[in-house]
């Protein structure tokens, strides 16, 4: 877990002009109907995230917009968090990657890696990160890390992913041929809310990437879960919270 002091100073300030919002449908996986609470005018925004997010996106729900000031863009406002209860959870897939990048040394597991370079290419698909770790006996050991965004929560477990994801089961096969080419490999799940106490994958979902991912696990790709804490209303920021037990696998 962070200490308190750390957890003080960790902080990827959230982008402003927020406005606040009441959730009404979906037509599809990349937009949202909603009504704008201030001005009560009812907008298009962009959903970027592919999951189903069916727990969170419930008629009514209040979501979190960010508005473009892209004249191209198709949609005005990007829909980047829902209110599930008590706490925010945020649902932009966009902003993962550049959290991690941003935080990793926070987290004990990673305070001696150093960033490569970020979106690395292997073979035919993209990792997100080649990094090198210095905490090793001899030479620092380059290692390919993917992050992967979980936004689902029941009964305080996270869970990944909440619709089948072919490329998601691709980039875990990529890590593990990873390993004969002499790089270590880590799966990071980025858990975007703080009620989570554990992970488990998502098995019921997804039985191919289940079964590849507890195959990597076995060949010796490492699987790390970590919580975030998201305040988009008073503090305006999403942060790393601490690093979570992976369970059910």
């Amino acid at each position: 877990m962070i200490s308190r002091a750390a957890e003080e100073t960790i902080t990827m300030k959230s982008e402003l002009n927020y406005e606040l919002a009441s959730f009404i449908k979906r037509p599809n996986r990349f937009l949202a109907h909603v009504q704008i609470i201030s001005s009560q005018e009812v907008v298009y925004a962009h959903v970027p995230d592919p999951g189903r997010l069916k727990d969170l996106l419930i008629p009514s729900a209040q979501v979190i917009l960010i508005k473009s000031n892209n004249p191209n863009r198709k949609t005005q406002y990007s829909l980047v968090g829902v209110k599930k209860y008590s706490i925010w959870v945020n649902i932009n897939s966009q902003v993962s990657n550049r959290l991690f990048k941003e935080e990793y040394s926070k987290l004990p597991r990673y305070e001696n890696f150093i960033l490569i370079k970020s979106e690395f290419s292997y073979h035919n698909s993209r990792i997100d990160f080649l990094m090198e770790n210095h905490n090793c006996k001899n030479k620092p050991k380059k290692t390919l890390i993917e992050v992967k965004s979980s936004t689902l929560v029941k009964d305080r477990v996270a869970m990944f992913p909440d619709a089948p994801t072919s490329r998601g089961t691709k980039h875990v096969n990529d890590l593990v041929e990873s390993l004969s080419a002499g790089y270590d490999a880590e799966i990071v799940f980025l858990v975007k809310r703080s009620d989570a106490n554990e992970f488990r994958p998502f098995k019921e979902m997804d039985q191919k990437f289940y079964a590849a991912l507890k195959f990597a696990k076995g060949a010796g790709v490492k699987l790390c879960a970590v919580s975030c804490s998201y305040d988009p209303i008073i503090r305006k920021e999403l942060r790393l919270l601490k690093e979570i037990p992976i369970v059910g696998i």
